[in-house]
């Protein structure tokens, strides 16, 4: 059975996680329909944790275990790998980050997977932008892009 449970981003969003005893399905910035809500199982508070703070603290590519990415291709999951392995702080672009995944070239594949990211500030799409440093898209909106930026020291947005 799934379970959804909220906690505050530091960017000032409420993020709902929707999850089991195993994984983590969700984290997104509306409220799962249909579900019970239950505190967080404490096996996944360290994300709770890191979401509420995340300049205090990386994230660990190792929390991708922990999370149900059997939706994904092997493109998806080489991009989702190597975007949680952009620190805080940091940006790239799509095509950075494509180059990053294995993948150079393939920017427009890149922004298909990103807009399929169902792990908000997890797996941190935020940190994508497009060429020539331009905000780009956000499938949670651009004011939550910029806020989450903003946190990350980016005030250019």
């Amino acid at each position: 059975m799934l379970y959804w449970d909220s906690v505050r981003c530091s960017a000032g969003y409420d993020l709902f996680l929707t999850f089991d005893k195993d994984r983590v399905y969700e984290i997104a910035s509306s409220r799962p329909e249909n579900l019970i809500q239950k505190p967080l199982a404490e096996r996944f508070a360290y994300m709770a944790e890191y979401l509420k703070d995340c300049s205090g603290q990386p994230m660990l590519i190792e929390a991708l275990e922990d999370l149900d990415l059997s939706w994904t291709t092997p493109f998806s999951m080489a991009v989702y790998r190597a975007l949680a392995l952009i620190p805080f702080g940091f940006t790239v672009t799509y095509g950075e980050l494509a180059a990053l995944a294995g993948h150079p070239g393939a920017f427009r594949a890149v922004g298909t997977a990103m807009s399929k990211n169902r792990f908000l500030i997890i797996v941190p799409c935020h940190r994508v932008l497009a060429a020539g440093g331009k905000i780009g898209g956000f499938s949670s909106g651009l004011d939550m892009k910029r806020a989450l930026l903003k946190v990350e020291g980016h005030n250019e947005f």
